[in-house]
């Protein structure tokens, strides 16, 4: 259970409106924006800048950006998170079905993901275990990107990270946007 009430019907007529946006863009107003948006409207920015951010000024192909972000949130049991990047995985038509094979066992791994997303994967679970990258994982990228794209995966995952440091420890669950967006891929 949530450890904040949602803020149903906000005051602030910039905070209608962004429930309005989320209405439309995800088919309901998402709960980040009725339990910290809508108490801390500027966060919005912050989070509005994030996004725009990764949608237009990262050049890693979209399923890269989506493994990133879905593998951080399933490594911090942040369940909004990683169902809204599942449900953005539907919407781009990326083939969620790779994005499920990210909780398998290792050599389930091996068949479902390239050696270059594997290794952004050993990038993600080794950060998230032990708060840093050995030498060896991080040859492991330069072998498959660019020095700028190693920033953009760094940056990826620092950015689901600051996401997923709000909603875990608010106790934010999936709002259903996966099956959302897999209900209107079927229409």
């Amino acid at each position: 259970m949530m450890r904040l009430k949602p803020i149903e019907n906000p005051g602030s007529l910039f905070v209608k409106l962004a429930y309005w946006w989320s209405k439309r863009e995800f088919g309901k107003v998402i709960m980040p924006m009725k339990v910290i948006y809508a108490r801390k409207p500027k966060l919005m920015f912050l989070a509005n800048k994030i996004y725009q951010f990764q949608e237009k000024n990262v050049s890693l192909e979209p399923s890269l950006r989506l493994l990133i972000q879905t593998q951080v949130s399933m490594l911090n049991s942040c369940s909004f998170c990683n169902d809204i990047s599942l449900a953005q995985a539907v919407r781009k038509k990326l083939g969620a079905e790779k994005f499920f094979a990210l909780g398998d066992d290792i050599e389930t791994k091996t068949k479902s993901f390239t050696e270059k997303e594997r290794a952004v994967i050993a990038f993600v679970n080794e950060y998230a275990k032990n708060r840093r990258i050995s030498d060896e994982t991080f040859e492991s990228l330069r072998q498959f990107f660019s020095e700028t794209e190693i920033v953009e995966i760094v940056a990826m995952n620092a950015f689901e990270q600051y996401f997923n440091a709000f909603a875990v420890p608010l106790e934010i669950e999936s709002d259903g946007l996966r099956r959302m967006a897999e209900n209107r891929a079927g229409e």
